[in-house]
C-alpha cells in the first residue's frame, strides 16, 4: 500500500479492494505450510487433539499437505451459515463454490478435541482482525472453540494490512500465517 492510496472505509469496499490486490499476488503454499509445520510441531499437539484446518477455495493457499501429517479436521458447511467439523480422512464432495467438505454424514469431531484452528480470509490485519467473504461462518465457529485455542489466520503476507474495521461479533486471530512463518499478532 501506498501513502497516497485511498483505503475503504467498510467491509464491501475491503473485500473489493482485496479482489484487486489478490490478482498480482503469488501463492507460495509451500512456504505457508512450512512454516505452519513448525508451529504445530512446536505445540507438541496430543494424539487425541484435533487440527482444524480447511479445504481451499480457488484463490486461499492450500494446506492439505498437512492432512498427511497431522489428526486434522475439515469444516462442512450447513444451512444458516453454520459450520460442524469432521476428520478430514473421511470422503468428501464438491460444495458449490468448488472445494470439497466432509459428505453429509461425517460423523463431528467434538469442538472441545480442536487444538488449532487454521483459518482463511481474505484480509487480516496486523491485529488480528480478520475479514471473510461475508457470510459469517466462522464468526460463529470460532466462539464455540474456547478462548485458549491459538487461532492462526492464513493469508500472504501481501493480504495483510494495518487495520480492517471490526464488529463485535468478529472473533479476532491469536496469530497469523504468512510466507515469513506464524507469527502472533501485534496488539
Amino acid at each position: 500500500m501506498t501513502g497516497a492510496e485511498e483505503l475503504p472505509a467498510d467491509k464491501p469496499g475491503w473485500r473489493a479492494w482485496a479482489a484487486r490486490r489478490q490478482a498480482g499476488v503469488v501463492l507460495d503454499h509451500a512456504t505457508v505450510v512450512r512454516g505452519i509445520e513448525a508451529f504445530l510441531d512446536a505445540l507438541a499437539l496430543g494424539r487425541d487433539e484435533w487440527v482444524l484446518t480447511y479445504r481451499p477455495m480457488p484463490g486461499e493457499l492450500d494446506l492439505d499437505p498437512l492432512l498427511a501429517r497431522h489428526r486434522c479436521a475439515v469444516t462442512r458447511t450447513h444451512a444458516g451459515h453454520r459450520l460442524t467439523v469432521h476428520a478430514a480422512d473421511r470422503p468428501m464432495e464438491r460444495h458449490r463454490y468448488g472445494y470439497l467438505q466432509p459428505t453429509v454424514d461425517a460423523p463431528a469431531v467434538p469442538l472441545a478435541s480442536v487444538a488449532v484452528a487454521l483459518v482463511p480470509g481474505v484480509l487480516f490485519d496486523r491485529t488480528g482482525g480478520r475479514l471473510g467473504h461475508g457470510a459469517g461462518y466462522y464468526d460463529r465457529l470460532l466462539p464455540a472453540l474456547g478462548a485458549t485455542v491459538p487461532r492462526v489466520g492464513v493469508v500472504p503476507a501481501a493480504l495483510v494490512v494495518a487495520d480492517l474495521p471490526r464488529e463485535a461479533h468478529d472473533v479476532p486471530m491469536t496469530h497469523l500465517a504468512t510466507e515469513a512463518g506464524v507469527r502472533p499478532v501485534k496488539s
